[in-house]
């Protein structure tokens, strides 16, 4: 691979079209923490619940022959996962960050259980088709910028649905400000009248609804197939784009844009051959990732409560 092949409009328009896809899981596990976080929960839990999501969708869409009941079931799964993690962690005021890696650690190992047990020892040569680029007329034909972001498929495109109403709610709405004062007081906020173990459940389901819609995007959208881990750390670099986006669902958007078009960078690089180990490639977005954090993540102000188990008090 020769500076010039590197730098030409025809790769250049390829890597990033392929960065809009890989963003796209990215885009919906990003904007769903962003909704748990702002109420005071955190999202380590993301990786298991992408996990269970991508298993159940591509299973279902498998099934029953439909792509669309695959993602609305790996929405699903990914939403009664988060529950389980939500009971115990806010009802029953569990450490977080242990309850979410003990949930990823489960998930890892019950959908390789799963897997196997359904379709045996590999399921490789058992592929779905997946959902197809749709060009938008007008926009797709505009040089360049067209073929990158108009020429995308449905879930690419909700993505970016999901993440302007989201940022609508969280700005304009009753419903965004209760979420925010759980997350930042939530004595004060259960003194208003507000139900602060309720808002923060159902926060962090519908975190684990978009979780489950970003692991269906990678076996419907991406690749047709179920293989283990095949989240492969997004839900972690999710958190990061949350924190380097400021808990803002529009920032996390462009974030993640950012982040996809470093892991479609990788696997171009290694396509097109290079004298590094591919192990440097497939560590790349999560170095890259680690040092944006070190860099940039100098004077973020989180919710003041995040993290932080609430206890209700008695009347």
């Amino acid at each position: 691979m020769n500076e010039t092949s590197l730098f030409s409009a025809a790769f250049l328009t390829a890597l990033f079209s392929s960065g809009v896809r890989q963003s796209i899981p990215l885009i919906y596990g990003s904007v769903g923490d962003t909704v748990s976080e702002r109420s005071g929960v955190m999202g380590i839990s993301l990786e298991g619940e992408m996990l269970f999501g991508a298993f159940f969708a591509y299973l279902f869409a498998l099934r029953s022959g439909s792509l669309w009941v695959g993602v609305l079931m790996g929405a699903v799964a990914g939403m009664l996962s988060s529950l389980i993690v939500a009971v115990w962690s806010v009802l029953f005021r569990q450490d977080q960050s242990i309850v979410g890696i003990m949930f990823n650690i489960l998930a890892t190992g019950f959908t390789n259980f799963l897997n196997r047990m359904i379709f045996g020892t590999s399921n490789a040569n058992i592929s779905i088709d997946t959902f197809q680029p749709i060009a938008i007329p007008g926009l797709s034909k505009i040089p360049v910028l067209g073929e990158i972001f108009f020429n995308q498929d449905i879930l690419a495109y909700l993505s970016v649905v999901l993440a302007a109403a989201v940022f609508f709610v969280l700005r304009r709405t009753k419903l965004g400000l209760q979420l925010g004062a759980v997350g930042e007081n939530p004595r004060a906020a259960q003194a208003a009248g507000i139900r602060v173990y309720r808002v923060r459940i159902l926060s962090y389901m519908f975190c684990g609804f978009a979780a489950g819609v970003a692991g269906a995007s990678l076996t419907l959208s991406t690749v047709g197939t179920f293989t283990e881990a095949i989240s492969a750390g997004r839900g972690f670099i999710c958190l990061a784009i949350v924190i380097l986006s400021r808990w803002n669902p529009l920032t996390a958007l462009v974030a993640s844009f950012g982040f996809g078009s470093i892991q479609a960078l990788q696997i171009r690089l290694q396509v097109q051959g290079s004298a590094l180990p591919y192990q440097v490639f497939v560590a790349l977005p999560y170095l890259i990732t680690v040092l944006v954090l070190a860099l940039a993540g100098h004077n973020i102000r989180a919710p003041r409560e995040l993290g932080v188990p609430f206890e209700k008090e008695s009347r």
